[in-house]
């Protein structure tokens, strides 16, 4: 994922609570401004995840997530036998569709497109794991392969060098950080034999190198 160009921030919402609602019945998660770094597109699935879920998880709204999370009941019995409006049932709506209009919020037009019609957080979600999910982990696979396997070859070191943060840029637009000691690994794994003396004396090095140095 050649590094694809930052996204600008989005003004984004996240959940907080507030209690005092003119009906004083219920409380309610409301939006407060917080920036999300990305809105999610193709690229930046990973990234997007992570900002995503700690936001989540701060005000601890992970469960509505979860498609085995059951609602409470739309209406209880009173102690008359009545059927009245139960205000826990209430309060979950309230704060589901809350949390799912913020999650429609941070993605981009064209992702917003495949999420037409869902109205809950787990759905919207699981929706978007679908779309990406295997796609994101598949290309993470095929950037870290393509990073440990490539050789100096005909390459001049500058290229080589090039080549190598490439890949090491575009698991980084994945959310995949690598290293400096997995870097310069790769670095060293690339180099023909006539490096072979340079590659002895770093590895044999107590003070750890790194690309800049």
């Amino acid at each position: 994922m050649a590094l694809p160009a930052s996204p600008s921030p989005v003004q984004s919402a996240t959940p907080v609570m507030a209690s005092n609602l003119s009906d004083a019945v219920v409380d309610s998660r409301f939006f407060a401004t917080k920036k999300i770094g990305v809105l999610l597109d193709d690229n930046n699935y990973l990234l997007w995840r992570q900002q995503v879920l700690l936001a989540i998880k701060t005000y601890k709204l992970q469960h509505f997530l979860e498609s085995s999370t059951v609602p409470p009941p739309r209406q209880v019995m009173d102690e008359d036998g009545v059927l009245q409006e139960n205000l826990e049932f209430a309060r979950f709506e309230q704060q589901d569709c809350a949390l799912a209009s913020w999650l429609l919020s941070s993605v981009s037009t064209a992702v917003l497109s495949h999420l037409i019609g869902l109205d809950s957080s787990a759905q919207i979600w699981n929706a978007i794991f679908a779309l990406y999910g295997s796609k994101t982990t598949s290309q993470l696979m095929s950037y870290r392969r393509a990073l440990h396997s490539q050789k100096k070859g005909d390459l001049s070191m500058k290229d080589f060098l090039i080549k190598i943060k490439s890949y090491c840029d575009s698991l980084a637009s994945c959310g995949e950080v690598i290293s400096e000691h997995e870097h310069v690994t790769a670095i060293l794994n690339g180099l023909p034999p006539d490096y072979e003396s340079i590659i002895t004396i770093v590895t044999a090095s107590q003070v750890p190198y790194n690309v800049q140095g």
